[in-house]
């Protein structure tokens, strides 16, 4: 491997530390919710009814980093202004006091704790993927961008594997009980990781994305960059005239609706909107509520089985993602979209007829579950992330992060009543539903972004006019570019006024 692309994949690797934060900071709090509660009922510190009963208890607790990460999904869009790298080591300074917060046993610093690290993760959701994508070049785009999947992944699994380090049915042990720090060590986990991103960011990785420099006018550094990650690539990009369509526009939330970036704009929402409604939120948030429900076990008893269970949906999940990017080498995203939808569809479609005609062996349960995992992860979620930095600005990248947040909300309060309220048949069946219509939104609306340069990208799903004219006739005035020219040298575009 060339060394420069050596030196891009340890810097994207780096800076997708902080998609690893989103991952865990959602899930943490399910591998210690049944101890932390155990400790509060035997030691205190559960004063007021919000905390008087386990369900609302976690309730709580598990929403308190998707509501704060809705928060910092709005500001994350700005916060980019002041430059990428910036964005993310003042936010990882903010993640290390929270965290900190967390570490005191009582109800109230925890929570607030939780908050500020929904807060964080939420503003690392947006600027991380676009920090991927605006220092990635066209030929490792696709890989490169499917890195924040799987570090989302790696962060879920190892938050579902620090549950067996806490005891099982503490309460039956005082002992046991008294002595775990177990919730401390998942709590301190953001922290670390923030401050490893940091170190490196400040002393290895000291550069910002060439976008950025260019909306500051610093097209030396730009080109620095450039040549630094891939000259070649680099050099192309220039000819079919890239660094001047990136010349770099700030754009307002308002100029979202404009006919230059309406399109994109609500093609990127409804993304957002389909990543959370295909239900795997409801997977990875609620297995065990899913596959136990049908028996007398309670949904909220804590068991090696279940245990082991979760994990084994964790591990599917994460190598599902990384089996993503290879697909992402060889086939565009539309094409993965659509084989991950229609593999979701047939999987949630076997689970709502298998456990409607009473059948409650959970093998099959589980086996149709993993299919689900696993096409989710080919399609939506390893892609989602990649093809909204691509068509969308830095304010539409930070609205559809806010619209994944809020809805992971949502689902966090009804998940549990709509499981009983419409059964285990009835919430397969509505998922179903969901990713069917969705199938047609891609089908006749999604278009594909593989292969594209960024110029090509910017107007994708414009109304801009725009016409075509040979390259050649702008060669005198890019003669000392000439050399070089191996992608797509035949047109570039330009853009009328009218």
């Amino acid at each position: 491997m060339k060394m420069h692309l050596v030196f891009l994949w340890i810097w994207m690797g780096t800076i997708s530390l902080g998609m690893f934060q989103m991952g865990f900071a959602n899930v943490m709090f399910s591998s210690v919710a049944e101890v932390l509660f155990d400790q509060f009922e035997e030691f205190g510190n559960t004063e007021g009814a919000i905390v008087g009963s386990r369900d609302m208890f976690n309730l709580v607790m598990i929403t308190a980093v998707p509501a704060g990460a809705v928060l910092g999904s709005l500001s994350g869009g700005y916060l980019v202004a002041y430059g990428r790298r910036k964005a993310i080591l003042g936010i990882n300074v903010v993640l290390c006091l929270a965290t900190g917060m967390t570490m005191i046993f009582n109800f109230y610093p925890i929570l607030i704790g939780r908050i500020f690290v929904g807060y964080c993760v939420g503003v690392l959701g947006v600027v991380c993927p676009m920090f991927l994508s605006e220092t990635s070049f066209v030929k490792v785009s696709g890989p490169v961008g499917a890195i924040s999947q799987v570090m989302i992944t790696a962060g879920i699994m190892l938050a579902y594997l620090f549950r067996f380090l806490t005891p099982i049915n503490s309460t039956d042990d005082d002992k046991d009980l008294e002595r775990t720090n177990s919730w401390r060590y998942v709590f301190m986990i953001p922290g670390i990781v923030a401050l490893v991103q940091s170190f490196l960011l400040l002393l290895v990785f000291t550069d910002d994305t060439p976008k950025y420099y260019r909306q500051v006018r610093d097209e030396r550094r730009a080109r620095r960059i450039e040549s630094l990650i891939d000259p070649d690539a680099s050099r192309i990009d220039l000819m079919v005239g890239d660094s001047q369509s990136i010349v770099e526009e700030k754009v307002s939330l308002c100029q979202q609706f404009s006919p230059k970036y309406r399109c994109a704009f609500l093609i990127g929402c409804l993304l957002a909107i389909y990543q959370q409604l295909t239900g795997i939120n409801v997977v990875i948030l609620y297995t065990n509520q899913i596959i136990f429900s049908s028996s007398s076990t309670d949904m909220n008893e804590d068991s090696e089985d279940e245990r082991i269970i979760t994990s084994v949906v964790g591990l599917v999940n994460l190598l599902s993602a990384l089996f993503s990017v290879f697909l992402q080498k060889k086939f565009g995203r539309k094409f993965l979209f659509l084989v991950g939808n229609i593999g979701m569809c047939l999987s949630l479609l076997s689970l709502a007829i298998y456990t409607s005609l009473g059948n409650n062996g959970n093998v099959f349960v589980i086996t149709f579950t993993l299919c689900f995992v696993l096409f989710f992860e080919i399609g939506v979620g390893s892609i989602f992330y990649i093809y909204i930095s691509e068509i969308m600005t830095e304010v539409g990248i930070s609205v559809a992060m806010t619209i994944i947040w809020a809805l992971t909300v949502v689902i966090s309060l009804i998940t549990q009543t709509m499981i009983k309220s419409i059964t285990r048949p009835g919430t397969y069946f509505l998922f179903f539903g969901i990713n069917t219509l969705f199938l047609l939104f891609i089908t006749f609306l999604v278009k594909e972004t593989k292969g594209l340069s960024k110029s090509e990208l910017k107007y994708l799903y414009s109304d801009h006019p725009k016409t075509y004219e040979p390259l050649a006739a702008s060669r005198n005035s890019r003669s000392s570019q000439k050399s070089g020219l191996t992608r797509n040298s035949n047109f570039r575009i330009t853009y009328s006024t009218t």
